[in-house]
């Protein structure tokens, strides 16, 4: 992970900036990728990690302008940079972040899938936002899930998958359902939970119930499990099946 930290960290010459990606992450959508690559053999090289500063950095862009959107304080337990010192820098440094991920990509059609990605995370915190107060369907707060989340997971394993020359349209599926997964556990994690009930976001359990929560959440870790089904027995695999078997 120190390796795809100093690629994300390359031509950052702004001090607050690089001590926000200093922050402790788990970087779980380049543990995700590197884990489903290895369980089918794969070394990881420069393009591919390249590939995963690239979709870190778009994810933390994302968090510098969830900050601002949901008038938050504090991140990774530190006062936010909206707070610390502008808005309107937290904004500009996540517009920035999403500039610097492109220009760390060479391959053409991994840029475009990138660019689609970054487009359908904002058209689904579009949708989240005009839905305020208002309890979405299950169709909707799927979509809604799937294009804040499961799309960034899916466009990162799809890349990684071209420059492996392995299946795309399996790796990209397995994005969009951990992804889906990953959302749903951390709406139903107690903070998250309050900071969605002071944006009057409404969230699995008040769509769902907790019952059809936990069976959805079953559904989409049988369909994960089926996919890694056909993958060679290795310590990757049962890590990469250890992120959402419990």
């Amino acid at each position: 992970m120190d390796k795809i930290l100093n690629i994300m960290k390359e031509g950052i010459e702004y001090p607050f900036l690089l001590e926000f990606l200093d922050e402790p992450s788990k970087r779980i959508r380049s543990k995700i990728s590197i884990l489903y690559l290895k369980s089918y053999g794969i070394n990881i090289d420069k393009d591919t990690y390249s590939v995963l500063a690239a979709g870190e950095l778009i994810h933390n862009a994302s968090l510098l302008h969830d900050d601002i959107i949901d008038d938050a304080n504090l991140r990774r337990g530190k006062t936010t940079i909206g707070i610390k010192l502008s808005p309107k820098v937290s904004i500009l440094a996540g517009d920035y972040l999403i500039s610097l991920a492109i220009s760390k990509i060479q391959n053409q059609e991994i840029i475009k899938i990138f660019e689609n990605c970054t487009k359908t995370m904002c058209e689904a915190e579009f949708k989240q936002f005009f839905m305020r107060g208002k309890i979405p369907t299950k169709d909707e707060y799927i979509d809604i899930c799937i294009g804040k989340t499961g799309a960034l997971f899916a466009a990162i394993l799809e890349s990684c998958a071209i420059l492996a020359d392995i299946d795309r349209v399996q790796a990209r599926k397995f994005g969009v359902l951990y992804g889906l997964y990953f959302q749903i556990k951390n709406d139903l994690n107690e903070e998250s939970a309050l900071a969605d009930k002071k944006n009057e976001i409404y969230t699995a359990i008040s769509v769902l119930g907790i019952e059809k929560t936990l069976s959805l959440l079953d559904n989409l870790v049988e369909e994960m499990s089926n996919i890694l089904g056909v993958f060679p027995e290795s310590i990757y695999k049962q890590e990469l099946e250890g992120l959402f078997k419990e």
